[in-house]
């Protein structure tokens, strides 16, 4: 269950906190002084705590088990139009099991007075992998209540500025490339790049969220789809091209046949692409997922489940699911050397894709401790900075034989 404070609350406790083990105080004690705004709600998104930076932030007293996924008394977006509270970040967050990031919205309070503010929700499970509730994060990022409608009138919110870049063609796309054991190359991961004309260079992890929070997810995915393949058609020698898949791909649009189209636009061998998804795409909507994911893997398409060990899908998933590649963390390769958790981590990773007969391959290698591990363990394929840095495809050209 969501993080309730636990022990029975004190005439002089500041509403939120409900009852629970008493060898818990602490933690009661510790998230009601915390200086962030902090709520929490089950899966249901009904409200179960609250601290009291969160109702100083919204100036009000949340109602326990009434205000479901918002505590404020109404939102607005940063353009001033009214955003619904069961589309609120938490929301979302919720209804598919995702972190939500880099999306800010303006809380109206009882007064009239609006603050703006950056919500940081995230799901929260119970040791079987069971979403019980989410956790949300208010960080005032104002110089005053009316400071929203200020920022709106100084510039361009982020996804307006995303729609520009998109429509004009102005991201694009580095490549990392992907070696076998035996030191061959096999392919290159397409990675997105965005350089803002006025803010400089912007993190996928920034720009990714706002696309899929505001829509924009799909055009972005088809350009840069577009991108890699055409520039992967370029290439004399027949390698690989990889390119990550936003979850939301497989709830709104057809997938399969968006792919099917740009293979036939630039002529691309279905064999060549593979796509990377996430664990997320396999606990929510499983039929539908299936269903796309045995249509992309009969247009002859490779599929990779990047971050593997990381989220919470079942592990009969791999056998379920039409999977050509593994893609192990780099979080467990980090910690290779470091801690033998993380090296008996990559060895049954890698033991059991071979088992189901899965390539494998590891992410992030930068030292030669770590490659010298992964190659004797058996690892299909590597890839990190020690073997070649995201670069644009021209610093290449060598190794692909890339035309013009």
């Amino acid at each position: 269950m969501p993080p309730n404070p636990p022990g029975s609350q004190k005439p002089d406790e500041p509403p939120g906190a409900q009852a629970g083990p008493a060898d818990e105080s602490w933690f009661r004690e510790a998230v009601a002084q915390l200086p962030l705004a902090l709520y929490a709600t089950d899966a249901d998104g009904y409200v179960t705590y609250f601290n009291q930076a969160a109702a100083r932030l919204v100036g009000r007293q949340p109602q326990l088990g009434q205000d479901r996924w918002c505590i404020a008394h109404r939102l607005f977006q940063l353009d001033g139009s009214p955003l619904a509270q069961e589309d609120c970040p938490l929301a979302v967050t919720l209804r598919e099991r995702r972190a939500v990031r880099g999306i800010e919205a303006l809380a109206e309070r009882p007064d009239g007075s609006r603050v703006r503010f950056m919500p940081l929700p995230t799901p929260l499970y119970d040791a079987q992998g069971k979403l019980t509730g989410a956790v949300n994060v208010m960080v005032d990022v104002s110089s005053g209540p009316q400071a929203g409608f200020d920022a709106v009138s100084s510039g361009h919110h982020l996804a307006e500025d995303l729609a520009a870049a998109i429509a004009q063609k102005q991201l694009h796309l580095h490549y990392q490339p992907v070696f076998s054991a035996a030191g061959n190359l096999t392919g290159f991961e397409a990675l997105a790049r965005w350089v803002h004309p006025e803010r400089g260079v912007i993190p996928p992890s920034e720009f990714i969220p706002a696309a899929e929070e505001s829509g924009l997810i799909l055009p972005l995915a088809r350009e840069l789809l577009c991108q890699a393949c055409t520039e992967a058609a370029s290439w004399a020698k027949p390698l690989r091209i990889a390119v990550n898949v936003s979850p939301l791909q497989f709830r709104h649009g057809d997938l399969p046949a968006l792919i099917d189209e740009v293979l036939l636009e630039t002529g691309l061998e279905p064999e060549r692409l593979e796509l990377e998804i996430t664990e997320g795409v396999m606990i929510t909507d499983f039929d539908r997922t299936m269903l796309v994911l045995h249509r992309i893997k009969a247009l002859g398409v490779r599929i990779a489940l990047d971050d593997f060990g990381t989220g919470y899908s079942s592990l009969s998933y791999l056998h379920m699911f039409p999977l050509s590649t593994l893609k192990i963390d780099r979080s467990f390769v980090a910690n290779l050397g470091v801690a033998s958790e993380a090296a008996a981590i990559t060895r049954a990773v890698i033991a059991l894709g071979h088992a189901l007969d899965i390539e494998v391959v590891a992410e992030g290698v930068e030292t030669r401790e770590q490659l010298d591990f992964l190659i004797d363990e058996g690892c299909n394929y590597m890839q990190g900075y020690m073997l070649g840095r995201p670069l644009p495809a021209e610093q290449y050209a060598d190794l692909t034989g890339r035309k013009g």
